[in-house]
């Protein structure tokens, strides 16, 4: 545990009150939906569920999510409270830099226990611990033993539950787990992502996908609504990553600027960021190449990345770390495709969480929750943390902070007019110039 991590622990365990009765007395339960890759601005798109939710809940103005922006750091950092250099998922891809052992594929990587049981503590764990019953449908890493804790129920993600398990079945499942003796339900959408990679942002597939999405959020609260629950469960809707459109034209063949001969061992999932391992005796050589090679690469020796970043201090990173601006692609030696007549697909994410572009969504409905509040940023962190508010829980030592939520609590005073806060205003527009 760092010291950060301490600090935050105890901050928040000494100023977090006992918030787990609803308003007739009852104990509050949890839904936690990820949707995956629906970015803070909706795209866009007509979302009246989620403009509903802006009216009888919270809604933050986005939600900062961790560095790298990729599925699995980021739902484990949710699921966690700390950063990808505290939980160990430092990418979506499994490797081993003794063994030289990786995978390749998303799916390959699911099952990999080693993976994600790195000795932290996601919320399943921390609310099986604390006497709670959960249910987890289709969130990434809770089927595995970690910790030797599973939830109560689950239903683990394959590419049959992507197939076969439409969004609609999984909320009625999610809504059936609550409504017995469940306290906490995590349930994940692979949409609008799944959708985004294979066309861009305006296409219509890809406005449909976030609709879709939005639909069957109203489906989740009409069940709510009719099992008479909403005076008991909370739901919190956030997503992992945001998402940009790629340009063919814009890439980076790293064995154009070093020896491959040069390089041990290499980690290149996505096309935002690499890893690598150099021969012995050659890591500044490999180094210096790259850190003049282009300007939309960014090049690092571990020990010098950015500490805003909070993601190369763990011991699974290789010693050089890159990455490149939203729209880049970074490739080992060959493109699949030619880039002045073909055209990338779809859009993708990964990048600096700095960018608007990779911001995400947080919404929040139920008796812990102001009604039509609109609440400054927070950070993915910080969600663990909240949940173990709700839940009346001790929370694991997090980086999470409770200054960053703790606006959003329904307390009996006025709600506020919802609006965009100050502090993000003039974080758009600062925005702006750093693009």
């Amino acid at each position: 545990m760092n010291v950060n991590s301490f600090l935050h622990f105890v901050l928040f365990a000494s100023c977090m009150p006992s918030t787990d009765l609803s308003k007739d007395g009852t104990k509050q339960k949890v839904i936690l939906l990820l949707s995956d890759g629906l970015r803070w601005d909706r795209f866009g798109v007509d979302v009246p569920n989620l403009d509903q939710i802006e009216k009888n809940g919270v809604r933050a103005d986005w939600l900062d999510g961790v560095f790298i922006t990729m599925t699995m750091p980021s739902t484990y950092s949710i699921a966690t409270g700390l950063y990808p250099e505290s939980h160990g998922v430092v990418n979506n891809a499994y490797f081993n830099k003794t063994t030289k052992e990786r995978t390749f594929k998303f799916v390959d990587t699911l099952n990999i226990t080693e993976w994600f049981d790195t000795g932290v503590e996601p919320m399943w764990v921390t609310a099986k611990n604390a006497g709670k019953r959960v249910g987890s449908i289709l969130y990434i890493g809770s089927w595995l033993s970690i910790k030797g804790v599973q939830p109560d129920r689950v239903i683990p993600l394959s590419t049959y539950f992507w197939d076969n398990y439409g969004m609609r079945e999984r909320v009625r499942d999610a809504v059936n787990w609550i409504s017995g003796d469940l306290d906490l339900v995590l349930l994940y959408f692979n949409y609008p992502d799944f959708v985004l990679h294979s066309y861009p942002i305006e296409n219509e597939h890809s406005i449909q996908s976030v609709k879709d999405v939005d639909e069957q959020i109203g489906y989740l609260f009409q069940l709510i609504d009719q099992r008479g629950l909403s005076d008991e469960v909370n739901v919190i809707i956030v997503s992992d990553h945001g998402f940009v459109d790629m340009d063919p034209r814009k890439f980076i063949r790293l064995y154009d600027y070093i020896d491959e001969s040069d390089v041990d061992f290499i980690i290149d999932y996505g096309p935002a960021l690499f890893q690598l391992a150099p021969v012995e005796g050659k890591l500044e050589k490999v180094y210096q190449a790259l850190k003049i090679a282009h300007p939309a690469l960014h090049v690092y020796k571990k020990e010098e990345f950015p500490e805003r970043l909070h993601y190369a201090n763990h011991p699974r990173n290789l010693p050089i770390i890159g990455f490149v601006d939203p729209e880049w692609h970074i490739h080992k030696v060959k493109l699949y495709w030619n880039p002045t007549t073909d055209e990338i697909s779809g859009g993708n994410h990964g990048y600096d969480n700095r960018w608007m572009s990779m911001k995400s969504s947080f919404y929040a409905q139920g008796p812990f929750f102001k009604k039509g509040y609109r609440a400054r940023p927070l950070e993915s962190v910080d969600i663990y943390g909240m949940v173990c508010e709700i839940l009346d829980i001790p929370p694991a030592p997090n980086n999470g902070s409770r200054d960053r939520y703790v606006d959003m609590i329904r307390s009996g005073g006025a709600n506020l007019t919802p609006r965009l806060s100050v502090s993000s205003f003039f974080f758009l527009v600062i925005s702006v110039f750093y693009k």
